[in-house]
């Protein structure tokens, strides 16, 4: 960043790009979905493909913005801290508000499924490296994932796909203004956030990590609440199975055949962090089948655990 962009402009850059990526993936989502009704694809496979993706962008455009920018930690932060916030924050919220259960096939296959992902992941970075051919495999798998999906049948849209209603063009002005804001508020957030990290002498990849991660997995968070206070579990945790497998197979992925993502040592903590969760998740959902408000309280307080690490860490100095 230029040497007179100070502090006070960073936060400003941060909260901007924040905003823009929220409502650049939600307009991306809407027109998107609109057009692919127009031109005869299914809502459900739009809802596999489309509303999927549409839910995963702000990470995908705020990790694949800080790659092109040279901060891969920042990319490998953002995709293990919003996994960890997916299961700990957003899940833990949704079984605060409403109990949640989950039906068969997510307990013993959308979970399972999930976790092996992660744990495919988990592997990946041990070497603290992802190369261009692990980020093709990841792509590849995305691909058969969606299409396992699509044959199994079981995929929850987690969004109303809208009426169609206006024109074609309002469409793709939709579709053209949701890259656009998710491109340029990317560029804004990690721009804000490198210099805030330097400011406050945090590693750019903690950054990522949590500022970045939860913001970016603030759709997830009020698509799990409306759906838990709606009483509509399946779509509540589908959500968030799908937003951690998107995230960790299309996000990376993608970001790995753009540069080739190297982890900082101190990131590795939170890479063993996100693979607990999903164990505990795992756990949770063969043993009781409900996310309710006790285990909500219990995810909840592992996320203030969490976030009160990494503040222990960052003010004794690593």
């Amino acid at each position: 960043m230029p040497e007179e962009v100070g502090l006070p402009l960073a936060i400003v850059l941060l909260v901007v790009g924040l905003a823009m990526l929220v409502s650049g993936a939600d307009a991306l989502v809407r027109g998107a979905a609109v057009l692919a009704r127009r031109i005869g694809i299914s809502e459900f496979v739009v809802g596999v493909t489309v509303v999927a993706f549409g839910t995963s962008a702000p990470e995908l455009f705020a990790s694949g913005g800080a790659v092109v920018q040279g901060q891969t930690d920042i990319a490998i932060g953002n995709v293990v801290g919003s996994n960890i916030a997916n299961i700990l924050l957003i899940l833990g919220a949704g079984g605060l508000m409403m109990p949640m259960l989950m039906n068969k096939g997510v307990r013993l296959v959308e979970i399972p499924v999930m976790a092996g992902i992660t744990l495919a992941g988990w592997v990946m970075l041990l070497d603290s490296r992802v190369s261009r051919i692990e980020g093709v495999l990841l792509v590849v798998g995305l691909a058969v994932y969606i299409y396992s999906v699509v044959k199994r049948g079981k995929v929850d849209v987690t969004e109303e796909i809208p009426d169609i209603r206006g024109t074609v063009l309002r469409d793709f002005v939709l579709l053209i203004a949701g890259m656009v804001g998710l491109a340029l508020g990317a560029w804004a957030l990690v721009r804000g956030a490198v210099v805030i990290a330097e400011s406050a002498g945090v590693p750019s990849g903690i950054i990522g990590a949590t500022v970045i991660a939860f913001g970016t997995s603030l759709p997830e968070l009020a698509a799990t609440g409306r759906a838990a206070l709606a009483k509509k579990s399946d779509i509540a945790v589908g959500n968030i199975i799908g937003s951690n497998v998107f995230n960790l197979l299309c996000v990376m992925g993608i970001c790995a055949l753009l540069r080739p993502l190297v982890m900082p040592p101190e990131m590795a903590v939170h890479l063993h962090a996100m693979g607990g969760v999903t164990l505990a998740l795992v756990v949770f959902a063969l043993l009781r089948g409900v996310i309710g408000r006790a285990t909500g309280g219990v995810f909840l307080a592992g996320y203030l655990v969490y976030v009160g690490f990494l503040a222990y860490t960052i003010i004794s100095g690593y």
